[in-house]
């Protein structure tokens, strides 16, 4: 049977927050029983943001990434507590509002921490992925069809069909596969990996000049492991590259004009070579 999943992509994502505001809209002050009760107005997020910085001004990468219940196909919550979480064929994992009524421990059900407590209403919720929208025939939750840019998709598709998407678009998950989530992320090295950045340039009657289409190649070990060209500017960037993983060699290569080459190391962070002049 298909199933519904959610895929972000943190190239798309400028961290608007309309995914959250659209998820307020849709369940402050509304009740959408026995799907959930009203959700809290301040201090409860179904939908938290995550933001990330890496490197350093003038070559820096500012990232964003939501986070929400993964309505895993093992779910460690139906394991905790199966009175309370049941999954829907589809896939959907709810958390039956009158077993979360006077029930904080249910917070504790979820190991990745995405069920929150709602002080107003005294219940213990999460995340439904719109299912009362979806059983209207809604193509996507609320949280997908605001956002602008497309970040956030809504998919369903047989296990097969999915699996074979992560495969072909390298998507991650930010849980253990153990528990089978249905949220996966695109470009999620923005998160948890390092980048090798710097500017190429040479000089002409004593005055700077960005190399515009230099040849770039990253080296590791004596094989090249990267290729790309500087931007209009001379900047590049190679990215996705491993904590720690230690000695690199940047080639830059400007027909007509020269080269250089500059060995770097990466350890616990981004790397920032500067200007390097070709000669």
């Amino acid at each position: 049977m298909k199933k519904w999943h959610i895929v972000f992509d943190a190239d798309k994502c400028i961290g608007c927050y309309s995914c959250l505001l659209s998820c307020k809209d849709e369940h402050v002050g509304n009740c959408w029983l026995p799907y959930a009760d009203r959700q809290q107005k301040k201090d409860q997020k179904w939908i938290g943001m995550e933001r990330k910085e890496r490197g350093a001004y003038p070559r820096m990468d500012l990232a964003y990434r939501p986070t929400l219940c993964n309505h895993c196909g093992n779910a460690p919550c139906v394991k905790n507590a199966p009175d309370a979480f049941k999954k829907r064929e589809d896939g959907i994992v709810i958390l039956d509002p009158a077993h979360a009524q006077g029930a904080p421990e249910l917070v504790k059900a979820c190991p990745y921490g995405r069920v929150s407590w709602n002080e107003e209403i005294g219940a213990a919720q999460k995340c439904t992925l719109c299912a009362h929208l979806i059983d209207e025939g809604w193509q996507e939750p609320r949280c997908v069809q605001a956002c602008p840019l497309k970040a956030l998709r809504a998919v369903k598709l047989e296990d097969p069909q999915f699996e074979k998407l992560v495969a072909d678009k390298g998507l991650r998950a930010l849980i253990p596969e153990s528990s089978r989530p249905r949220v996966y992320y695109k470009n999620l090295h923005r998160f948890d990996k390092h980048f090798i950045a710097g500017e190429i340039a040479y000089l002409e009657n004593d005055e700077d000049v960005c190399a515009k289409n230099a040849d770039i190649r990253l080296v590791k070990d004596g094989a090249e492991c990267a290729r790309t060209k500087t931007n209009p500017y001379g900047d590049f960037r190679f990215d996705a590259l491993e904590s720690a993983s230690g000695e690199y060699t940047v080639e830059a290569e400007l027909p007509g004009r020269g080269n250089v080459s500059v060995t770097v190391r990466v350890e616990d962070a981004c790397v920032d070579i500067g200007t390097v002049y070709v000669t």
